[in-house]
């Protein structure tokens, strides 16, 4: 498929608690792809498993992938490869998102446009973007509204600016982000009994950090923050 050639994919999948359990996998090779998927219940899957060849593959630039999720147990396993636009809406509880973009510098990841919304209850959320500071230039939104939230994000790239709103009790974040050229982060968030790591590494170049925090934590359960940056020289990291 050639830069010219544009391959639209529209799934929608309406799931009741009399159907069975529905299950997508998708390998896509091609440029300027537009994909979108609606599923509608719980116990879905886009993409099968994080330890076999059934999570979905999407291969091209210029993607555009839309993803919109009600319910809970939901997978969504995969990997995507090259330039994208992702937006990703995900509500209700207990789902899994496992995938990355661009992880084995394949194409590089230039550009990137990605929107995740996550509502609900303990959601976990699993995201690698980019290696050898490929992901350059991205654009990063994410909201969490919810509690027992859990996010594991690392990003290598060459100038990120990543914004994230959190609100709920009881979440999670660990955001590692690396590459050449400076990051920017800003976070914004109130709730309570939260555990936040943010490490930002860049090479001699300036990183950029904003968190407001509004909560707390008690004797028996901590609310904590722990941040790290670096320009290559020492740190001593999170305890």
């Amino acid at each position: 498929m050639n830069a010219k050639q544009k391959l639209t994919f529209v799934m929608m999948f309406l799931v009741g608690s009399a159907y069975a359990d529905n299950e997508i996998y998708i390998d896509q090779v091609g440029d300027s792809s537009v994909i979108e998927i609606v599923q509608d219940g719980s116990g879905n899957k886009v993409g099968g498993s994080t330890s076999d060849d059934t999570k979905f593959l999407l291969d091209g630039d210029s993607m555009d992938f839309n993803v919109n999720v009600s319910g809970g147990t939901n997978n969504l396993i995969g990997s995507i490869i090259g330039t994208s636009t992702v937006d990703i809406d995900v509500s209700g509880s207990s789902n899994d998102l496992f995938f990355d973009v661009d992880k084995d510098n394949a194409y590089g990841a230039t550009n990137g446009d990605f929107v995740i919304d996550l509502t609900g209850g303990n959601n976990e959320l699993d995201l690698d973007v980019g290696s050898l500071d490929t992901a350059n230039d991205l654009d990063f939104d994410m909201i969490v509204d919810g509690d027992f939230n859990t996010a594991d994000i690392n990003i290598d790239a060459s100038s990120l600016t990543f914004n994230m709103d959190m609100a709920g009790d009881n979440n999670n974040l660990l955001y590692n982000a690396s590459g050449y050229d400076g990051h920017e982060f800003v976070l914004t968030g109130i709730g309570s009994y939260w555990d936040i790591e943010v490490n930002q590494e860049s090479t001699l170049q300036t990183d950029s950090l904003e968190i407001e925090y509004d909560g707390s934590g008690t004797s028996s359960t901590d609310a904590t923050i722990c941040i790290t940056q670096s320009d290559s020289g020492e740190s001593t990291g999170c305890q």
